[in-house]
């Protein structure tokens, strides 16, 4: 009996001592490099297309590289690539939507692929290349639809080359993103945060959805404004939005005028920096509809005609307003001054705010919007002041109807005790060429103490 126990220890020492020295190996994955050739570049493709959907009747192939992932679930049934960007050579980034989910299983962010162009469908959708299917709407219109689940890795072919996708992404500020040259590519905004209706809430809130996702806003301290948009299925819809500021890195898109960031993950966010907080601050959401401009320690005041300055709210957003609609004068002039601010003992003082027009009818030197700061101003009379005229950035003929966009961040560094910020509307209610409104919003400045 001893003698069996013996021989059975045996025979397990040496199975330990063989399985020690025999380590399961674990089944590499093999890759199949596709046998294609690259005929074609990017941006002819890009040149090529329009606003309305052109059937590709070459038999070319071009590559580029994945950017976007659908494992965070942010994405959905679309892939986005683009081409290496370089020195003097900007990104080419294009759409391509599928028919297909878990994409990122065979489309890792940063593969190269071979799309096969032969007749499939291009056009420039907001501005950005895209390229699929051909797709009829209920309304008879022809778009650009999904590659179909048999069809889409005919089209696509991943190849065995995966590149850090740190030789994609582009750093850039606000300002530099509000450009259709970004359009589908991988950026990353620097000295950002979401603005402070985000903070306290989720990525994505049922209050604001907005076709299956919530859009906050991301901001900087020249008053630039970017949409950071959540779907409903990301795998962080449920967490809080991070109230420092930082760096956020994802793929640029663009839905109407509107300007899109999308992450693919929250790992896209590296936001533990201080947050930047504004001196001085105010965004209207107090004001009411449609009635004279009202809000303590403002001023509203009429040098020329009688119209003043409104406040108006439209799309749950609150902003003051002067439109000339109704007004006869021949010349209307209204400032609409800030409240006392306090520079004191502050340095490097930042001012941005932001504007919008609608119904503008044209361009003109009669018909526009100026910024003042006074140091002498008594809150009442704006013609004992002394006003010095600020260079800041206003909305045009050109600008989209409605669309806010940032002054720049203007400088007050040579400033250091009680200012005043003035917005002077002039025009004409006379002239019905000169009609149309400016609107003002997101007064802020930012200063050092």
């Amino acid at each position: 009996m001893k003698n069996r126990f013996l021989i059975f220890g045996y025979v397990l020492f040496v199975l330990f001592l063989y399985s020690c020295n025999n380590e399961i190996e674990i089944p590499k994955l093999e890759c199949t490099q596709p046998d294609l050739v690259v005929n074609q570049k990017v941006q002819k493709v890009k040149d090529l297309s329009g606003l309305v959907p052109k059937q590709y009747g070459y038999d070319d192939i071009i590559e580029a590289y994945v950017v976007s992932s659908d494992e965070g679930g942010n994405f959905f049934k679309t892939l986005f690539l683009q081409t290496i960007p370089t020195e003097t050579i900007p990104a080419i980034g294009l759409n391509v939507p599928v028919d297909v989910s878990g994409t990122y299983i065979d489309f890792r962010v940063g593969s190269k692929v071979y799309l096969k162009l032969k007749n499939q469908f291009t056009d420039l959708y907001f501005g950005g290349l895209r390229i699929g299917s051909l797709f009829v709407s209920n309304s008879g219109d022809p778009t650009i639809g999904r590659i179909s689940k048999t069809d889409y890795k005919n089209v696509l072919n991943a190849s065995c080359t995966i590149i850090d996708e740190s030789k994609l992404v582009k750093t850039m500020v606000i300002e530099e993103a509000l450009s259709e040259e970004w359009l589908n590519t991988l950026i990353e905004l620097k000295d950002v945060q979401f603005t402070e209706e985000a903070i306290g809430r989720h990525y994505f809130e049922e209050s604001n959805n907005i076709g299956g996702a919530t859009n906050w806003n991301l901001g900087d301290k020249s008053g630039n404004q970017i949409i950071f948009r959540t779907s409903a299925y990301a795998n962080f819809a449920a967490n809080l939005v991070p109230e420092g500021s930082g760096k956020v890195r994802g793929v640029l898109t663009k839905f109407g005028s509107d300007y899109q960031l999308i992450v693919r993950s929250e790992k896209d966010l590296e936001m533990k920096g201080k947050r930047n907080v504004p001196l001085f601050a105010e965004d209207f959401q107090g004001v009411k509809n449609n009635v004279n401009f009202s809000l303590p320690g403002w001023s509203n005041i009429v040098e020329k005609a009688s119209k003043l300055w409104e406040s108006m709210v439209y799309a749950g957003n609150g902003y003051a307003e002067f439109n000339t609609t109704g007004t006869t004068g021949a010349v209307n002039i209204a400032w609409l001054v800030t409240p006392k601010i306090n520079l004191s003992g502050y340095k490097n003082a930042v001012l941005s705010f932001r504007s919008a027009q609608h119904d503008l009818k044209l361009d003109s030197p009669l018909n526009i919007l100026e910024v003042y700061i006074s140091t002498n101003f008594d809150g009442s009379n704006v013609a004992k002041a002394k006003w010095t005229k600020l260079s800041a950035k206003s909305p045009s003929l050109a600008t989209p109807p409605r669309t806010f966009i940032s002054s720049g961040a203007i400088d007050l560094a040579a400033y250091s005790e009680n200012i005043h910020i003035a917005f002077k509307y002039i025009g004409s209610g006379k002239d019905k060429t000169l009609n149309g409104a400016f609107m003002v919003d997101d007064v802020r400045i930012f200063a050092e103490k």
